[in-house]
Parts: C-alpha cells; sequence; structure tokens
C-alpha cells in the first residue's frame, strides 16, 4: 500500500491506493506523457532527495524516486502530491507537535505500533557510530525494534540512532578495557580513537540535554591517558552494565 499524504489543508488528508506492483506497472506503461502533472521545481526536488549524500555505517536511507513518480499517475489522474508529503512506510506519523515543527529538525516522527515499524527502522537506519569487533549490527537492531514495539509510542528517528549509538559506545568502553588488560595495545588505540569519535557522533550530540557530552568526552580523554580506573568508573560504563547485553 502506498500512502499519501495532502499537506495543503491544515488537516492532513491521507489516500490509499490499494494496487498491485504489476497494475502499477501497467498504468504507468500506459500513461501518455501528458498524464504526468508535476511542476520542474518537484522532480528538482525529488532528484535532490535522491541524490543526497546521507551518511550511513550501515544502510542508506531507502530511495523513493520510482514510488514518487508512480503516485503521480494512477489510471491517468493526476494526484495532489508533493516530495515532502509521501510515506513509504506506515509507520511515518507525520506528527507536528502543538508547538510547531519537530522537536529536533530533520528527524521524522514515527510510530513503533505501525506493523511495518521494524522494516522501517532496517531500511532506513544509518548511524555515525562504527561497533568494536564482534558486536553485530543486526543483533542491536533487533534489540532496537524489540524495545520499542514492547513499549510503543510516537517517537523521533534521531532516538534509535541515540540508542545505537549509546551501544556503540558501551561496546568501545569495553573493548578498551579488556584490550588494555591483555596488553594489545595496537586494539587499545583504535578502541580509544573510536571513543574520542564518539564525542561527535550526531545523534548523541543532537540529544544531548546537558551534560551528557561532557561525560563521553571524559571517558575520551580517560582513554587517551590510559586511565583503566577512569573509564571503569564513568557513570557512561555503569549504565553500559546495567543493560546487560553484549550483541555478539
Amino acid at each position: 500500500m502506498l500512502t499519501v499524504m495532502n499537506r495543503q489543508k491544515p488537516e492532513l488528508k491521507e489516500w490509499s491506493l490499494m494496487v498491485s506492483e504489476q497494475e502499477l506497472d501497467d498504468r504507468l506503461a500506459s500513461a501518455k506523457q501528458g498524464d504526468l502533472s508535476a511542476s520542474d521545481a518537484f522532480f528538482d526536488a525529488v532528484l535532490a532527495e535522491a541524490s543526497q549524500d546521507r551518511p550511513s555505517s550501515r544502510a542508506p536511507r531507502k530511495a523513493v524516486v520510482v514510488a514518487i513518480v508512480g503516485a503521480l499517475v494512477v489510471g491517468g489522474a493526476a494526484l495532489p502530491a508533493a516530495a515532502a508529503g509521501l510515506q513509504t512506510f506506515l509507520a511515518e506519523a507525520d506528527f507536528f507537535p502543538e508547538t510547531g515543527g519537530e522537536v529536533l529538525p530533520d528527524s521524522e516522527w514515527v510510530d513503533t505500533s505501525a506493523p511495518d515499524f521494524p522494516d522501517y527502522l532496517r531500511a532506513t537506519f544509518w548511524s555515525d557510530a562504527t561497533l568494536p569487533p564482534g558486536m553485530s549490527h543486526d543483533k542491536v537492531i533487533d534489540w532496537i525494534i524489540a524495545q520499542n514495539t514492547a513499549n510503543p509510542s510516537l517517537t523521533q528517528e534521531v532516538g534509535f540512532r541515540r540508542t545505537y549509538e549509546m551501544i556503540a559506545h558501551c561496546g568501545w568502553m569495553s573493548e578498551w578495557l579488556r584490550t588494555t588488560r591483555d596488553g594489545d595495545a595496537e586494539a587499545a588505540s583504535v578502541a580509544a580513537a573510536e571513543l574520542q569519535a564518539a564525542t561527535e557522533w550526531r545523534a548523541l550530540v543532537a540529544t544531548d540535554g546537558g551534560g551528557i557530552m561532557d561525560m563521553y568526552r571524559g571517558v575520551a580523554e580517560a582513554a587517551a591517558a590510559g586511565d583503566s580506573s577512569a573509564v571503569a568508573g564513568s557513570p557512561l560504563h555503569r549504565d553500559c552494565q546495567a543493560v546487560g547485553e553484549d550483541f555478539r
């Protein structure tokens, strides 16, 4: 099901187009050039969205160019659509707080109770973070999905990336402590560099209500100085232990 949102009026209206992929292909193939009713600005927006370079350690945001063009012509009828008004997943909630705009810019609202929420997250997830050796990206994503489906809510997409980055940081602290204890200087140096990089991971920075990133910087500085006691004694490391997951 392709869901198209009309944002031209204050109240949002929704059209659900129940057509098979084959039927849509047939209609597109038989459509005349004049059936496409869209301005040059619209297609410029589509191309800009498709070519945008989104940083990703694992999976880039799902391209929606075919869905956008397909939504314009169904049985030769042009629908009121705009690039910003299309939803690929039911989980994309299109929620706007009364204060106006989203709480954090460029982070959409997601309904974690939607049946396609797991598909949405797997298809669109990206993060600045890298994971230490042995830690599974898929297991981290599955854990985030399980936590959010067990406690469904409307939440901004940046929250999923923050959780991922927190878990990745936990992994790198454990990796640094282990390799330092084992005398593996090369691996400890890699882990220390990742702990320093974590101080600029964007989801962590964007959601810092004040003082949290200071703790991340403190861990990075302690690792760079070889201070195992300071890293192990950080509140961040204690929080990691409370989670009780190693994601391997």
